[in-house]
């Protein structure tokens, strides 16, 4: 008897963008609509400041951002076996090769970060099914400080079995990823002037969450000629504009 696993992998994305920024600028308003030129990026100009022609612009902008992102693979796969899903991003780094007179660099190898998921069902008395699983999720948490290093890497296993039905969900929860990152840029010297150096930087901060989870169905396939596994198929073949195989009758009038 063969096995149909149904993996449903379901990421929430909570993303929050913050930033304040201060832009200086002087100049003159137009004498069309009265409205100040732009301010000034970041940066430092000396100009003479007459009554009234000074601009003075606080910015501040915050973006929220939900997502969802729901997959479902499936896999046929033989009792007591175990089926496989990579989700991975490679990233590249270079390493260094010193000699007495010269030294390269080259292609160093990549660092994997994603979702990465085992699943091994076994048929136990009763068409009771043991599901062993294991879920990975890892995510690159920065840059790393010298090109011939791969960058630093979060990673979280949960690893696990359970007997359940039939057909049942086994529901796998709890991986969650929080991301914290500030930024700044600033005017030099006047920048770090207490209070006042406010008006020469702009600064961001953003917060990431990501909740994960995995629901994993065993379905026991008992047919020996494998009509279930056609009628699961039957969708996705549908979905994809490929023919079943079988052959169309035409129906015919005999008279």
């Amino acid at each position: 008897r063969d096995l149909a696993l149904e993996l449903q992998k379901l990421g929430t994305d909570d993303g929050t963008l913050w930033r304040l920024a201060s832009l200086f600028g002087a100049g003159v308003p137009d004498a069309t609509d009265g409205l100040l030129p732009p301010a000034g990026g970041t940066g430092l100009e000396g100009v003479i400041l007459d009554p009234g022609s000074f601009a003075g612009v606080l910015r501040a902008l915050e973006t929220v951002n939900r997502g969802r992102t729901l997959n479902i693979p499936k896999v046929l796969v033989n009792n007591n076996q175990t089926a496989h899903l990579d989700s991975l991003l490679q990233q590249p780094f270079a390493t260094s090769n010193t000699s007495t007179n010269l030294a390269t660099i080259s292609f160093g190898g990549t660092l994997d970060a994603g979702t990465s998921i085992e699943v091994t069902p076994q048929i136990t008395d009763g068409d009771q099914l043991l599901v062993e699983y294991q879920v990975s999720l890892s995510t690159f948490v920065g840059d790393s400080s010298d090109p011939t290093l791969p960058p630093p890497r979060q990673e979280t296993k949960l690893a696990s079995q359970a007997t359940v039905p039939d057909g049942y969900t086994v529901v796998v929860g709890g991986l969650e990823v929080e991301t914290e990152t500030e930024a700044e840029s600033r005017v030099p010297f006047l920048g770090s002037i207490p209070l006042l150096g406010n008006l020469f930087k702009s600064q961001s901060r953003t917060a990431t969450r990501s909740r994960f989870f995995v629901f994993l169905r065993c379905s026991v396939l008992r047919s020996a000629s494998f009509e279930e596994l056609r009628y699961l198929s039957a969708p996705a073949l549908v979905a994809a504009g490929v023919e079943d195989g079988l052959p169309v009758v035409e129906p015919r009038i005999i008279r």
